[in-house]
């Protein structure tokens, strides 16, 4: 299945209407894991840390394996993985946001859950317009390349 990142973006945002201000400081602890799955409505999507130090490196969906967000500096994607046509960086403001992901553990209230998903979200509608700009042209010059 194909996936219009605009799209998944957009319903992952629309989900998240709980978002709080708080920061969670990590330092000296370590990460639970080095990769969170999660489903948003139709699509699931993880976050893998490839390295292990506690930082986010990518995003992508399950179904396709296919990496729709990177961390600056991610100098290849794993094997099991492809690039999505629309890939995009992240910012560092989004890399910190997601890489909180890791930290989720057992104890980790449904409140804190919720700020992470919701930072995640607003972080991930602005980039929409980029996204949304690569899905028309890439479909454009699909239709151009079977007419």
């Amino acid at each position: 299945m194909k996936h219009n990142l605009s799209t998944a973006i957009l319903l992952v945002g629309s989900l998240m209407l709980l978002t709080a201000c708080s920061s969670t400081d990590f330092e000296g602890e370590r990460p639970v894991s080095a990769q969170y799955c999660d489903n948003f409505m139709i699509y699931d999507m993880c976050a893998r840390d490839t390295n292990r130090d506690g930082e986010v490196d990518l995003v992508y969906f399950t179904d396709t394996n296919e990496v729709f967000m990177y961390r600056e500096g991610l100098r290849r994607i794993p094997r099991d993985l492809g690039r999505h046509r629309c890939a995009m960086e992240m910012d560092p403001e989004l890399v910190a946001t997601t890489s909180r992901l890791f930290y989720i553990d057992e104890q980790t209230s449904f409140l804190e859950k919720q700020d992470i998903r919701g930072s995640m979200m607003i972080k991930y509608i602005a980039y929409m317009p980029r996204v949304t700009a690569c899905n028309m042209r890439a479909e454009q010059e699909q239709q151009e390349a079977e007419s």
